[in-house]
C-alpha cells in the first residue's frame, strides 16, 4: 500500500556567496554544507516533525529519504549546475531529526533520478519525509498529485512542507509553513 502521507523538504540553507560559508557538523567550512543558519533549521526540524510543534498536517516519518551525492555522471537526467550532486546538505538538514527519531537515512538516489526515487516512495507504507534539491521537487510532488506546483516557491525560500495526503488512490496537494526561524516567510 503506497504512504498515507508523503512531505517534502528542501534542504536547510546555503552559501549565496562567500562569506557566510557553509560549515559542517564539527565548523570546518565546506561550500557544500549548510551555513550556520541551515544548520539551526536542521535542529529545529526535530520538534517540528516529532509533533512538538503542533501542526495537524506534519507527521512523524516512518522513512526518511535524501539526495546522495554524486555528479552528473551518476544522474540519468542532466544536472544543469554541476555542484548540486555535490551538496551534503540535503542528508544535513535531515541528520538531526534521523538520530532523534531512530530512523535510517536513506540515500539511494541522486538529483535527477527523481523517477525511481519515486518508485521506492511509492513501494513503502507509512509517512515519507524527503529533503531535495528545490527545482528537483516539483518532478516528485506532481509524480503523486496533478495538483502540486510546477515549480518551487522561490529560490531563498527554505521554510515551506510540501505535503501530500493520500485520500483513496489520490494524494491532495498542501503548502506548509515552517515558521521556525526568525525571518521565515512564511
Amino acid at each position: 500500500m503506497p504512504p498515507t502521507k508523503i512531505m517534502l523538504i528542501r534542504h536547510g540553507e546555503k552559501q549565496t556567496a562567500p562569506p557566510p560559508a557553509g560549515v559542517d557538523e564539527n565548523g570546518t567550512h565546506d561550500r557544500h554544507a549548510l551555513t550556520p543558519r541551515g544548520w539551526q533549521r536542521a535542529g529545529a526540524l526535530v520538534p517540528f516533525f516529532r509533533g512538538q510543534i503542533p501542526n495537524a498536517s506534519i507527521a512523524r516519518p516512518t522513512a526518511i529519504f535524501a539526495s546522495a551525492v554524486g555528479d552528473e555522471a551518476d544522474s540519468p537526467a542532466p544536472v544543469v549546475d554541476e555542484n548540486v550532486g555535490k551538496s551534503l546538505r540535503p542528508q544535513e538538514t535531515v541528520a538531526p531529526l534521523s538520530r532523534a527519531i531512530s530512523v535510517d537515512v536513506e540515500m539511494g538516489f541522486v538529483v535527477g533520478d527523481e523517477a525511481h526515487l519515486v518508485q521506492a516512495i511509492a513501494a513503502l507504507d507509512g509517512v515519507v519525509l524527503v529533503a531535495w534539491e528545490h527545482k528537483h521537487l516539483p518532478a516528485i510532488a506532481r509524480a503523486f498529485s496533478a495538483n502540486a506546483p510546477e515549480a518551487w516557491p522561490g529560490a531563498d525560500i527554505f521554510d515551506v512542507v510540501w505535503v501530500l495526503d493520500r485520500r483513496g488512490d489520490t494524494y491532495a496537494f498542501e503548502s506548509v509553513p515552517q515558521s521556525l526561524l526568525d525571518g521565515d516567510a512564511f
